[in-house]
């Protein structure tokens, strides 16, 4: 078995720094692939409801949560989500796949009570775009500034942003779009939707293979450095947090 992928030992090590003060309570997490992002927020005594765009992603999130009954719901439609319902918004490398980000967003901030908190996180710099982005079904990558003002048209205040990843993603996103060149005609024909969904749910064999024996724990280290740059717009990725007024 493959063991995780850098830039997501990164990512969740900055989520759980930014969000290392919230009290357990309800939340909704947007786009939830596999559900792996919700698990780690079920282990620290949060509950939670979850939808994915992708039947078959929603098909393996029932299956990993049905013993965990009321604590975990997976929703097929968001409309079965009541509006003004939860504590948390969570959308963990989804925006970046969505044309008309301001109205997902906006209809996502809906399901959270007045005083609400979110976090998000997506790939930073558009000068980075690469095969790589392309494969996943990315159609943008993201600017500080640009997410911040997306935040604030959604109704968000008291937002923060950080850069994580620094510097070690500037080697493995070089070395992923190297690996993936080629191999583009796998994802050919499918829609940026259609390659999100099979994006959470696998990878490129090439990348599997490597990540065989390189992975995981072994990029523990960088995860701890990358927090002396969190204020540095430097990082591959961005991870903001704000609230509902």
């Amino acid at each position: 078995m493959s063991k995780k992928q850098p830039k997501l030992v990164l990512r969740e090590h900055c989520v759980a720094d930014v969000t290392r003060s919230w009290r357990p309570g309800t939340f909704f997490e947007a786009g939830a692939g596999t559900g792996h992002m919700s698990s780690l927020f079920l282990e620290r005594g949060f509950c939670g409801v979850a939808h994915d765009l992708g039947k078959s992603s929603r098909d393996l999130m029932k299956t990993r949560f049905e013993g965990l009954g009321a604590r975990m719901r997976v929703v097929d439609e968001l409309g079965d989500i009541s509006q003004a319902s939860c504590d948390y918004l969570l959308a963990f490398e989804v925006l970046e796949h969505i044309e008309d980000d301001l109205s997902a967003l906006s209809s996502w901030a809906a399901k959270l009570r007045p005083g609400g908190r979110v976090v998000i996180s997506v790939p930073a710099h558009q000068r980075k775009f690469g095969r790589s982005d392309a494969m996943v079904g990315h159609v943008r990558r993201y600017e500080r500034a640009q997410l911040r003002a997306l935040l604030d048209a959604a109704g968000f205040v008291d937002v923060q942003l950080v850069n994580y990843g620094w510097p070690i993603t500037e080697l493995t996103r070089r070395v992923s779009n190297r690996l993936v060149a080629g191999r583009e005609d796998a994802f050919e024909g499918l829609s940026p939707e259609q390659r999100s969904i099979r994006s959470a749910q696998t990878q490129p064999k090439v990348i599997d293979r490597i990540l065989r024996y390189v992975g995981g724990a072994v990029f523990t280290p960088f995860a701890i450095l990358q927090r002396a740059f969190y204020r540095w717009d430097l990082g591959d990725g961005i991870v903001a947090t704000a609230r509902r007024p």
